[in-house]
């Protein structure tokens, strides 16, 4: 699973939590009810346990800060940081800084074709995150391009592996789909 969300309201609280890998890895034994749920219920019932004690007071020590997003991905909006730590511009990490990776598919999925549409309509989207100019994906030990090109691919039925290699044929990164 590479991401757990747990989203949840009381008559005064909207929380939502969300448990991952900043780069989009997968998690390892991890699901909806050990990963964000637990963090979840524990936020709502701090809230509920100050609520009923009396007016929420902010702890000492937390500032307020308008954070704007590079490219304007989401809107700017007010978050609270603990003082010291506040920033005001959020952006995604260069490609060159990140690990080169298949963010899509993720492994472990498993795709089922529709008899209503016709096969040839039918195609995956490969993404691959990092800096991968000189990068080549291999489907099934076949060349399928360069892994910067966004490729969409045409599985057949069964079980897929989907690698990720360097200018030098090294292994980067793999993942295994079924298609049905």
């Amino acid at each position: 699973m590479r991401d757990n969300w747990c989203v949840g309201f009381t008559r005064d609280f909207t929380v939502a939590v969300w448990v991952g890998n900043l780069e989009g890895d997968s998690m390892k034994a991890v699901s909806g009810t050990s990963g964000a749920a637990p963090v979840w219920r524990d936020v709502m019932m701090a809230l509920e346990a100050r609520r009923a004690a009396g007016q929420i007071v902010r702890p000492n020590g937390l500032v307020p800060q308008v954070v704007h997003f590079t490219n304007a991905i989401e809107p700017p909006r007010r978050e609270w940081f603990i003082d010291g730590t506040a920033q005001s511009i959020s952006a995604l990490s260069p490609a060159q800084s990140r690990r080169p990776h298949i963010s899509n598919p993720v492994s472990g999925s498993i795709f089922a074709l529709d008899p209503d549409i016709p096969l040839n309509r039918q195609r995956l989207g490969v993404h691959v995150t990092g800096e991968v100019s000189a990068h080549r994906l291999l489907l099934d030990r076949r060349d399928i391009g360069a892994a910067n090109t966004s490729p969409l691919i045409f599985p057949t039925p069964g079980s897929h592996l989907l690698a990720l290699i360097d200018n030098h044929g090294q292994l980067v990164d793999q993942v295994r789909f079924t298609v049905r």
